[in-house]
């Protein structure tokens, strides 16, 4: 049985995955795509408190 971790706010503890959001992080590049476009790294953001914060 395979055990699915809820991503949970590190500020307010908000669980709905309606609330918390995946938005790129302008500041950390991954890497460049063939055609040259920046990968982001993305972040989550709480819709709650507008905490950011890394989904790990």
């Amino acid at each position: 049985m395979t055990e699915y971790k809820r991503v949970k706010c590190i500020n307010c503890g908000e669980e709905n995955p309606r609330k918390l959001h995946e938005e790129q992080d302008k500041n950390q590049v991954l890497y460049y795509s063939m055609q040259g476009t920046p990968v982001y790294k993305y972040k989550m953001k709480c819709g709650s408190c507008g905490t950011k914060f890394d989904k790990a």
